[in-house]
């Protein structure tokens, strides 16, 4: 609890005040702890603003939007509002898709990625195994900055990669001002097939196969990624407000811009993907792109905390779950599961991640602009936290260093 006492310490120091009257005496309530945690971290300049959402034992404890858009408090952060999920994707969208094709299709873990995916057949990841890829100890390559490929060293654009017009070559938007060559992401597809693989059996995170998987779900099941989503989990369960591209469907001011991008966009990223990979696919990838508010995320995760129950519907099996979100290699150095973060097991609480408190079963992922989901089947709980901790630039590590999420985790757990 030293982190939750530094920040509830630092609170009283600084008087603060925000969206929610804090000039009430400190006491025990939920509500007080969690604002008090979330407004330092406002106030420490971690985030602008954030979501959280509380789940315990069947209720939502607390959902509550704080702050602002932007350090300018003009727009202020409702509830409604969308985030950009970034990693969070990889387990709402292509761990989730992947585990439907596992039930649909009976695909053995073990069996090879490039039996399903044929752009490595004759790779040197023609052995990966979808057990060895998902839990990150296949050697791949963590990630590819694509970004830095489509500029000359005079800053123009290249050829075939972007254009600040919009047109049947370059259909879609990258940004309001730039837009996607329509055969860029075979390029794309093309330095992964190439990307070095090392140290086979290691732990070696990677994002490599969730860009990937959108294609074999097509493949598999005929319908797009995107849809095959919206089928299967996110329309059957009345989910409104979880997409890709948000800039199609909602205006600006419903969504939280991310960072002031002076290096590749050189704009506001406002709507579309932080994520620059993710943004040269188009928008839709398996391992950013999703944005949504936190009472939309919720659904999914009483799902996973109800077995792959929800409203009266079995949308996933229990005995499924329960294996991607175990620890694939338990007696080794991974604490990954299939696609899922897994805690770190250290022997000094205070090191442990996300939270001191929650249970080896827990399992979740954190996203880089500034977001952690997690839930702990345990303890029946879980936490959606979402800001956008890169604005204005994804410098900002304040979040990380004030230990906000885990805090806020530990505070719901032990919430009677």
């Amino acid at each position: 609890m030293k982190k939750v006492i530094f920040l509830f310490s630092m609170v009283w120091t600084l008087g603060l005040q925000g969206q929610d009257s804090l000039n009430s005496p400190l006491n025990d309530t939920l509500d007080y702890k969690i604002d008090s945690i979330v407004q330092i971290g406002i106030q420490q300049k971690a985030y602008p603003g954030a979501q959280v959402l509380i789940f315990k034992h069947d209720s939502i404890r607390l959902n509550k939007s704080y702050g602002f858009h932007t350090y300018d408090s003009i727009v202020r952060v409702e509830n409604h509002h969308l985030y950009d999920l970034a990693s969070v994707t990889k387990i709402l969208a292509s761990t989730l898709a992947f585990m439907k094709l596992y039930e649909l299709y009976d695909i053995d873990l073990d069996r090879k990625v490039a039996d399903y995916i044929p752009l490595i057949k004759n790779t040197n990841k023609k052995h990966s195994t979808f057990r060895e890829v998902l839990s990150h100890q296949a050697g791949w390559l963590p990630y590819i900055e694509h970004q830095n490929t489509v500029r000359r060293k005079n800053g123009k654009l290249k050829s075939r990669t972007l254009s600040p017009s919009q047109n049947k070559r370059y259909p879609d938007p990258l940004s309001d001002s730039l837009f996607i060559h329509r055969k860029y992401q075979r390029k794309i597809m093309r330095r992964i097939k190439r990307t070095p693989v090392e140290k086979i059996g290691e732990y070696r995170y990677s994002g490599l196969l969730f860009f990937l998987l959108p294609d074999m779900v097509e493949q598999m099941s005929g319908q797009p990624f995107d849809e095959f989503l919206d089928s299967h989990f996110y329309d059957p369960m009345g989910i409104e407000r979880l997409t890709f591209n948000p800039s199609y469907d909602y205006p600006k001011k419903e969504i939280v811009p991310t960072e002031m991008d002076s290096l590749f966009r050189k704009t506001l990223v406002h709507g579309w993907v932080h994520d620059e990979a993710a943004g040269l696919m188009g928008g839709i990838s398996g391992n950013a792109g999703l944005f949504a508010n936190a009472s939309s995320l919720a659904k999914l995760l009483i799902m996973f905390i109800n077995g792959g129950q929800f409203e009266g519907k079995q949308y996933l099996k229990p005995e499924t779950l329960e294996l991607f979100t175990s620890r694939t290699y338990p007696n080794s150095d991974n604490r990954r599961g299939l696609g899922f973060d897994k805690p770190t097991l250290d022997s000094i609480p205070s090191e442990r991640y996300p939270s001191e408190k929650c249970t080896p079963e827990s399992f979740g992922h954190s996203g880089f602009t500034g977001n952690l989901v997690w839930v702990d089947p345990v303890n029946q709980c879980f936490m959606i936290f979402l800001s956008n901790r890169v604005y204005p630039t994804r410098e900002q590590k304040n979040l990380y260093r004030l230990s906000i999420r885990g805090s806020i985790l530990d505070v719901a757990i032990e919430d009677n």
